[in-house]
């Protein structure tokens, strides 16, 4: 008897440190803390000679005329120092690259946002659950409603992220950017990113 009572004494503190270390696991993989700097846009966009037809876009809306629709505010944005799309620490709105068409114009118009950000969810985090075939809508500052409709989803190592996609010349689309997959931490970036491609309705 008093043996069992030792070996319960001992597993019993085994478990719950267990369980502690696996629910610290799932807070860390859901939010990576503000110390983390993660680039979204690592390649350099291709700048196009556009003419802007559209009025600048104001907002993105993900379920849009649902009682679940989330509503992005749209800020434009340029390129950093290293010429890359300039993506600032805030989620509290996405980015649209503003040298590039504006959304429903001629070209690849790009917008990215974080997945998280000092703790907390970004907007964009919804492109891991986003669904082919549903539909989006882009407010622009005439309040004007344009509606896109997904046409691809895909993931792609962050290290590989393929040129093509920043082309802002090629196409009639809205591509979409956010981070996915595991935090590297040596690396300070997630390892992929999750891509979007809307087409107008």
């Amino acid at each position: 008897m008093n043996k069992r009572k030792i070996i319960t004494f001992m597993v019993i503190p085994i478990l719950v440190i267990a369980a502690l270390v696996y629910t610290y696991q799932i807070k860390t993989n859901a939010t990576i803390s503000s110390t983390n700097r993660e680039e979204i846009a690592a390649e350099v966009p291709v700048k196009a000679e556009v003419e802007k037809t559209s009025a600048a876009p104001k907002s993105i809306i993900f379920q849009p005329d649902t009682d679940k629709q989330i509503v992005n505010p749209i800020a434009p944005v340029g390129t950093d120092q290293e010429g890359r799309m300039y993506v600032p620490d805030d989620i509290s709105k996405v980015y649209w690259y503003k040298f590039g068409p504006t959304p429903g114009d001629k070209g690849n118009a790009i917008i990215a946002g974080h997945r998280d950000w000092g703790g907390k969810l970004g907007m964009f985090q919804y492109l891991e659950t986003i669904e082919v075939g549903e539909k989006v809508a882009i407010i622009d500052t005439d309040n004007k409603k344009t509606v896109f409709k997904v046409v691809s989803k895909n993931s792609y190592p962050y290290k590989k992220f393929p040129n093509k996609l920043m082309d802002t010349t090629k196409g009639q689309q809205v591509t979409l950017i956010s981070c996915t997959g595991v935090f590297i931490r040596s690396e300070e970036s997630y390892a992929n990113r999750e891509v979007v491609i809307l087409k107008k309705v």
